[in-house]
């Protein structure tokens, strides 16, 4: 797994990009949590997680996704490997996270979590940068 990272703008201000290649699982999860905490610090407070080239997500996978939305909810919370993480869910994540192209493994992983409630998700990566 790897992580490409950009700042873009928006319609209105600045978007992290995080695109994520390959699984997301217990693995790496800690790295994509730190990755995108990065991103918030310095200092985009919107984020775009390309989801395309993310063949399958584990229920690790989908506890990362959600600590993501803690984070951008301005909600602080340090991730450490083997913690029981808190379950705590925000609305400002849906004003300041986008999920972008989820594969349909994916897209049905976060469907059968309800995570998709959560998210904006768009196809085109154009909309959903201009979405901010």
């Amino acid at each position: 797994m790897n992580v490409q990272v950009s700042i873009e703008q928006g319609k209105s201000q600045a978007v992290a990009v995080m695109k994520v290649r390959g699984e997301i699982n217990a693995e790496n999860f800690v790295e994509v949590v730190n990755k995108a905490r990065e991103l918030y610090n310095n200092p985009a407070r919107n984020l775009i997680l390309d989801l395309s080239e993310v063949p399958a997500i584990s229920s690790t996978g989908l506890v990362a996704i959600h600590k993501i939305a803690l984070i951008y909810s301005g909600i602080p919370h340090k991730v450490e490997e083997d913690e029981n993480p808190d379950f705590t869910h925000s609305g400002n994540a849906r004003k300041h996270v986008r999920l972008l192209s989820p594969r349909a493994e994916v897209k049905e992983a976060l469907e059968n979590a309800k995570l998709n409630l959560f998210f904006k998700i768009y196809d085109d990566f154009e909309q959903a940068l201009q979405s901010f």
